[in-house]
């Protein structure tokens, strides 16, 4: 009895020891797994970290325009004029550049600094010495007595590389040299051989919107414009362009196709939050799931207010595009539904990316 009772007892001190043996072990492949993990971490972290490294916002207000105007909008060819603009609700320091369409038979010129007249191709941006918001022009026309030219004032903020507002009007210009019938070319509608052209009065055109550019995180403006108590807000997102960001002047250059890596920038996409709405909208954020290795969660600070027809335009650059060349950019406006809209299903967007090499 008393032999039973010691095997009992041995087997049972047995169990324990291997017990005791057991979890040890996992404990130790335990530790061992918890220190490459943190040793790992900090390498994921950064990746992650690396992954949404620049974003930039244009805040534009619904009222912001370039308004054209001039003595007079029909000029004789080779008759020299100023062309005006006034910039009304800017907001922010920038460039002004002129351009126009092309004309049959006609063109324009603009004196240099040297004294002698500079020809100005037709759908080019024509950079000038601005003084006083005006540009002076002289048309020359060879083939029409009447003949209609579009013409532009684009408005390009310090730091950006496109316009954010233009100004355009139409100006007729009228060769007293060229008999028969009048040609027409354009919009215009030209009285039948009038002897003295009556002049046009500048016709104000509203372009499209825009002001500062600024970072996220001070993101204050905010252009109080007419909205309905009773109205909705209707906030959407809208993908612009694609290209890369230059990681030190912050300039962005659009590309269909970036590279993965591109020297000096990021891969980066242009895309614009709207109220579409009549109701002013309260605060509001977004979120963005990243084309990265590995994929990368972007959240937004909380963004202004916007008035109906209001419009911020962001850019968010971003390194590590994902390895097969491929990826998904996802943006989702108000993903917690603080704002109260009619409908959501403007407010998520799916865009693809391909890069090359």
């Amino acid at each position: 009895m008393e032999n039973k009772h010691s095997r009992e007892g041995l087997m049972g001190t047995g169990i324990r020891v291997v017990a005791i043996v057991a979890f040890l072990a996992i404990a130790v492949i335990g530790m061992i797994g918890s220190v490459k993990i943190a040793s790992a971490v900090p390498n994921a972290f950064s990746s992650l970290a690396a992954a949404a490294v620049s974003i930039t916002s244009i805040f534009v207000p619904s009222s912001e325009e370039l308004i054209l105007s001039a003595p007079s909008l029909t000029v004789s060819s080779n008759e020299t004029f100023t062309l005006s603009w006034e910039h009304t609700k800017k907001s922010t320091e920038g460039s002004y550049t002129f351009r126009y369409d092309c004309a049959d038979g006609a063109y324009l010129e603009s004196p240099a600094a040297s004294g002698t007249e500079t020809m100005i191709y037709c759908n080019v941006p024509f950079n000038f010495l601005n003084s006083g918001n005006s540009i002076t022009l002289t048309p020359v026309s060879n083939e029409n007595r009447y003949i209609d030219v579009k013409l532009y004032v684009d408005f390009i903020p310090n730091g950006a590389s496109k316009a954010t507002v233009t100004g355009s009007t139409t100006l007729t210009v009228v060769n007293g040299g060229v008999t028969g019938s009048p040609t027409v070319t354009g919009t215009a509608n030209v009285p039948a051989e009038p002897t003295t052209p009556a002049p046009k009065p500048a016709t104000p055109t509203k372009g499209p919107e825009t002001s500062a550019t600024f970072p996220v995180s001070n993101s204050n403006i905010a252009v109080v414009i007419a909205s309905n108590p009773n109205g909705y807000t209707d906030l959407t997102a809208r993908i612009l362009e694609l290209g890369v960001v230059d990681k030190t002047t912050g300039i962005f250059t659009a590309s269909s196709s970036p590279m993965r890596n591109p020297p000096g920038a990021r891969i980066a996409v242009r895309f614009a939050v709207e109220n579409l709405g009549t109701k002013r909208s309260p605060q509001f954020d977004f979120t963005a799931v990243l084309p990265t290795f590995p994929s990368y969660f972007f959240t937004s600070p909380m963004q202004q207010e916007l008035s109906p027809g209001d419009r911020i335009e962001f850019t968010l650059g971003f390194d590590t595009f994902d390895q097969s060349g491929k990826g998904t950019f996802v943006i989702n406006v108000d993903p917690s539904s603080r704002v109260n809209e009619p409908h959501k299903n403007n407010n998520i967007l799916h865009y693809d990316i391909i890069v090359s090499n």
